[in-house]
């Protein structure tokens, strides 16, 4: 009954959506436009029930009900009509959804402005907080959580939960966890618009600020390279002249604006940078490199799989030699890492591997799993994606090579979706000239991952004969406003 209810009044499934889109109404409107009747939500995360949703939720079923009666009055309906109008009013509920927005933001702007002030005059009362703020087109997690288990067992730290990387997230954060006796608040930074950045500066006053990349990421939101750019450095350029700046060199834009902040600077990532890697080998038991750091240099085992975390690793150690640790205390404490859920997590089931790394959306990371994957010398691989997404011009290119990389080590391919289908299967032709037979499609990740357990199965006799094992990639795991 419940379902049925579901589809005849979807207003939970567009409340969902609205919030995963932050409460952003144009792109709330453009999915609507293109989903209007779509009811079988994946739903991987659930409705956070936080104060703006519910008032939400109030405003709009409110408008809806009078909108309704309205109606049916006008036309000398009664209350009968009503009954009868509101489930086909309901059709169009995210534009109730709109004006309730509307309506309540004026509210809503001054809470969030008290709850700002709040923030800064706490951290004001704190003069010996030092800040490390984080920010980049990916790998800010990770590096906030690498940092976060260096300075643990020395310092009283605080981090930004999950990927709480708004103002208002780390406002609510300052006013909840930050105590009288943190003496390091590690924070991680996004945007999807000019000047977000600049704004959080303003409020954390960062000590440190990390760059980790500048690449197409979210780049139908900013709409150029440049723009992205602009955006991360507001972070370098907001820190005062006697801060530090730590900068992923392997990206040209990045190297290209280093020149432009007064901050100190410190370049990672590449050979003859203050800090680099040598020796990277990966495998499933963890990577192992070599640190080079103007303290010196050591040789380093994490148990975190895939070479991208190296230059995680990199920013991290920058960071925390900067802030009284010494290398000695970062070599032991690399074994205390854990993996950030989703991102390159092993699981095994008997004869079966899944390799999860459903929340990592980058080419990068995607090079880095197939390389993983590539270890498994004679093993059946199948991988598991949708493709990329928000890549802007450049998802059409990387979608084709990401497929073409495929076909290159894999034995069969699930797409999700059809977001990239077409440029997924244009790459993978280029290798698979029987593709028709290798290329399964699927409308959700987790019917991907039952057609994938099933394959697996049917492999059964020939897992006993060669005695070894299906690998299973989980590469991505689209949003669920996209289809």
């Amino acid at each position: 009954m419940s379902k049925i209810l579901s589809k005849i009044f979807p207003i939970l499934d567009h409340l969902y959506i609205y919030q995963l889109l932050e409460y952003n109404w144009g792109e709330f409107l453009v999915w609507f436009l293109k989903n209007p009747f779509k009811r079988a939500l994946q739903k991987k995360h659930k409705l956070e029930w936080t104060q703006k949703v519910k008032l939400l939720a109030l405003v709009s079923i409110t408008l809806l009900i009078l909108d309704s009666t309205v109606t049916s009055y006008t036309l000398s309906g009664g209350v009968l009509w009503s009954l009868i109008l509101l489930p086909i009013k309901t059709l169009y509920f995210p534009l109730f959804l709109i004006v309730a927005q509307i309506l309540i933001s004026p509210l809503e702007l001054y809470q969030k402005e008290k709850i700002l002030i709040k923030a800064a005059e706490k951290l004001s009362k704190l003069p010996n907080l030092k800040v490390v703020a984080i920010t980049g087109s990916f790998g800010k997690t990770s590096t906030k959580d690498i940092l976060y288990t260096f300075l643990w067992k020395k310092y009283y730290v605080v981090k930004t939960p999950k990927s709480f990387n708004t103002s208002l997230g780390i406002a609510q954060t300052i006013l909840e966890d930050i105590k009288e006796n943190t003496e390091v608040f590690i924070c991680e930074v996004g945007a999807y618009k000019i000047g977000e950045i600049k704004k959080i500066a303003s409020l954390i006053k960062p000590t440190i600020g990390i760059i980790t990349a500048i690449a197409p990421q979210h780049l139908q939101k900013f709409g150029s390279l440049e723009n992205i750019a602009k955006a991360k450095f507001e972070l370098p350029q907001s820190l005062e002249e006697r801060g530090v700046v730590i900068l992923n060199s392997n990206y040209q834009k990045i190297k290209e604006l280093a020149s432009t902040v007064s901050a100190k600077a410190y370049l990672y990532g590449t050979e003859g940078d203050p800090f680099y890697a040598t020796n990277i080998k990966s495998g499933v038991e963890g990577t192992s490199f070599t640190i080079h750091t103007p303290k010196g240099e050591a040789d380093i085992h994490i148990p975190l799989i895939g070479e991208h975390h190296v230059q995680n690793f990199l920013a991290a150690a920058a960071a925390a030699l900067q802030l009284g640790l010494k290398l000695a205390d970062i070599k032991e404490r690399a074994k205390l890492l854990l993996p950030t859920p989703h991102r390159m997590e092993i699981r095994r089931m008997g004869n079966m591997i899944l390799i999860d790394n459903s929340y990592n959306t980058n080419p990068i990371s995607a090079e880095s799993s197939l390389n993983l994957l590539a270890s498994f010398k004679d093993s059946r691989k199948i991988v598991i994606t949708p493709g990329f997404v928000e890549l802007g011009k450049e998802a059409a290119g990387e979608n084709q090579n990401f497929g073409n990389n495929i076909a290159c080590i894999a034995d069969e391919l699930i797409i999700v979706g059809g977001n990239a289908k077409k440029d997924l299967l244009k790459g993978i032709k280029q290798v698979w000239q029987d593709a028709e037979e290798k290329v399964h499609f699927v409308n959700s990740t987790q019917e991907g991952i039952d057609l994938a357990y099933q394959l697996a199965k049917e492999l059964t006799e020939w897992i006993a004969r060669y005695d070894t094992e299906v690998v299973i990639l989980l590469e991505n795991d689209l949003p669920d406003q996209y289809s």
